[in-house]
């Protein structure tokens, strides 16, 4: 038997990364809670979360992860970006991942979207407004990804205290 300081531990990182994902809206929160709990599973020995446990945490990570690329897709439509502006604007997005960091990826998807939309009708207006789009959903899917973090720490919690 593990003592529950060792699980209170594991639940302050846990509470830690929610806090983050709202201080740093493109950090996934939600991967890195499941990881926590993967992470805790092996090193204190899976019977401790069991495979119903795991299986339930995966989903949920999985539909959070879902819910973040269609909520980016969403806002981005409803802002009136046409489908080629999204599909450059997250090609643009990785590469600023790759050479910046989180928030080079932002500033690429919404560059990629102003400029595609902007080639496309030459007026700046729609343009910001397609990416304001985007930028919506990015909040949608946050709210989403969080309420899902949050059941996620609390599936952890119930099982191992």
């Amino acid at each position: 038997m593990v003592s529950a300081p060792m699980e209170v531990t594991w639940l302050m990182l846990m509470g830690i990364s929610l806090i983050a994902m709202l201080v740093i809206p493109v950090l996934p929160g939600q991967f890195i809670i499941w990881l926590l709990a993967m992470i805790y599973g092996f090193l204190m020995g899976w019977d401790s979360l069991g495979g119903w446990i795991v299986f339930l945490l995966t989903l949920l990570m999985v539909l959070a992860a879902v819910a973040d690329a269609v909520a980016g897709w969403w806002g981005a439509k409803r802002g009136g970006a046409g489908t080629k502006a999204i599909i450059v604007g997250l090609v643009a997005g990785f590469i600023g991942l790759i050479f910046l960091n989180a928030l080079g990826a932002l500033a690429g998807i919404l560059a990629g979207i102003v400029l595609v939309e902007y080639s496309a009708r030459k007026e700046w207006k729609p343009s910001f407004r397609a990416a304001g789009g985007y930028l919506l959903g990015l909040l949608v899917s946050l709210v989403v990804r969080f309420f899902i973090a949050v059941g996620m720490v609390g599936v952890f919690a119930l099982r191992v205290l």
